[in-house]
């Protein structure tokens, strides 16, 4: 008896087997749903990030064209939307969106892109306040339990479907009286498990990473071969090491009713269980502040503010000397130094308390980084996220060039404000324009290949063990 003997009566046994048919049949719908749903989610980024960016263009023009009209002697529409005042230019009216694009893989893992801004719009005014804000409107049960996508299905009900075609491999021929039969012939109880398990592996291994690929073509995510074949390698790991621990727990000869509950009971613990408990604890022994605090300290500051504007004005003139020229040559400072002075006063007062969050969340993450190898679902997911683009770091590098683009933004307008200038048309050329540096393929492997090189040693180790124990297996017993 060869491998391609046992492969071919492996298959004759699937065709036979209705119920069989049936699960793998639902399992491949449900892909396809998981892709059709994660298409869904990705054109919709698209079409808010077209949007967006439109958005800036329309919004430049407009102002260009009214201030044309007023250098033509046309009055503005009202005193408090003069463009030429730089509190009103650079301010909400003058605003430019800084969008992130959907990631490469989006369509196959939607990951914290649902829950986490993409876009943020930046004047003068953005603060702590702006990046705690989504700017979508989401179902909150699909923030809760995550949208159904293909590293959904991967994560959660591919080890199901790999159990309950591998749970009975070698404890069936037992059962039925024929593994002595089989071992009769040269070959090993170690080769028709694994010949069994190979089989089975392509059907399902095949199916995903096919299901996957076609979405990555559909989406134009083969532009980055490198995230693909991580995307893959992470599949094809994941799935082999549920394929091993079958082995592993059909090695020790109980019965079939017996591997199939430690097996669903391994899968309730590693998928379910232990991914719970530290997103649990991480929550429990670091709480984020209340957003509450943000929005009392925000009224707050602003009230105290208002009192203070003339001495905000002249603490902040001297942490900054460099804009203080053109604002005390006059004996009245001007209405915008003294509002910008105040806001100014606001947005420190947010950082404060901002500060505080970052700094639990940091210990949060810091956490679940620390435990997430108790969980080969927790490994896989971290990797999956990675290869599409949508995990933690993708979003955390945006937000930091977001900062960053803020503060030239502010750079900008706020001497023009401190010294009571106008602006005309000539300046809009030299507005700052936001243009991402996104992640470097290079930065992706190196954060990934943890995930994946641990996950792929607990595979060597678990095979390993259930080799060496298939090994000692005898035809007698």
């Amino acid at each position: 008896m060869t491998a391609r003997t046992v492969v071919r009566n492996e298959w004759r046994l699937l065709m036979a087997d209705r119920a069989l048919r049936a699960v793998l049949g639902l399992f491949a719908l449900l892909l396809l749903y998981a892709l059709a749903n994660g298409i869904v989610w990705a054109r919709f980024q698209e079409r808010t990030v077209e949007t967006a960016l439109a958005g800036n263009a329309e919004r430049a023009r407009a102002l260009e064209e009214e201030l044309a009209a007023i250098e033509n002697g046309a009055e503005p529409a009202s005193r408090f939307r003069d463009p030429r005042a730089p509190n009103v230019l650079g301010g909400a009216r003058g605003s430019h969106t800084a969008a992130l694009d959907p990631g490469p893989l989006t369509a196959l893992a939607v990951g914290q892109s649902d829950l986490l801004p993409y876009y943020y719009d930046v004047n003068i005014y953005t603060n702590e306040s702006t990046f705690q804000q989504n700017g979508e409107v989401e179902n909150p049960l699909n923030l809760m339990v995550g949208r159904f996508d293909l590293a959904f299905v991967v994560i959660y009900l591919l080890p199901l479907l790999i159990l309950a075609l591998s749970y009975n491999v070698l404890s069936e021929e037992r059962e039925q009286g024929t593994l002595a039969l089989t071992l009769s012939q040269p070959v090993s109880a170690r080769s028709v498990v694994a010949a069994k398990l190979a089989f089975r592996a392509l059907l399902v291994v095949g199916t995903v990473l096919a299901v996957s690929l076609l979405g990555i073509l559909a989406t134009g995510g083969a532009g980055s071969p490198g995230r693909v074949a991580l995307w893959c390698a992470t599949v094809a790991t994941y799935a082999l090491l549920w394929f091993a621990l079958a082995a592993w727990v059909n090695s020790l000869r109980r019965s079939s009713a017996w591997n199939a509950t430690v097996l669903v009971g391994a899968w309730l613990v590693l998928v379910v269980v232990l991914p719970a408990a530290i997103n649990i604890a991480a929550g429990f022994l670091h709480p984020l502040p209340s957003r509450v605090q943000m929005v009392t300290a925000q009224r707050e500051a602003s009230n105290d503010a208002v009192n203070r504007r003339s001495e905000l004005l002249a603490r902040y003139l001297e942490d900054h000397p460099e804009m203080a020229g053109s604002v005390v040559a006059d004996d009245e400072p001007a209405l915008g130094a003294l509002a910008w002075a105040a806001t100014d006063a606001v947005n420190q007062r947010l950082e404060e308390v901002t500060d505080e969050h970052d700094a639990s969340r940091a210990e949060q993450i810091a956490l679940v980084r620390r435990y997430r190898f108790l969980s080969p679902a927790l490994l896989a997911q971290e990797a999956l996220m990675d290869a599409a683009g949508t995990g933690d770091a993708r979003f955390a590098r945006f937000q930091a060039e977001v900062r960053t683009f803020a503060e030239e933004w502010r750079g900008f307008f706020v001497p023009a404000i401190l010294a009571g200038e106008q602006m005309d048309a000539g300046v809009l050329p030299d507005v700052p324009r936001f243009e991402l540096a996104d992640e470097e393929p290079a930065d992706v492997a190196r954060r990934a290949a943890v995930p994946l090189t641990v996950l792929f040693g607990v595979l060597l180790l678990v095979g390993a063990g259930a080799g060496m124990r298939l090994g000692r297996v005898r035809g007698a017993e």
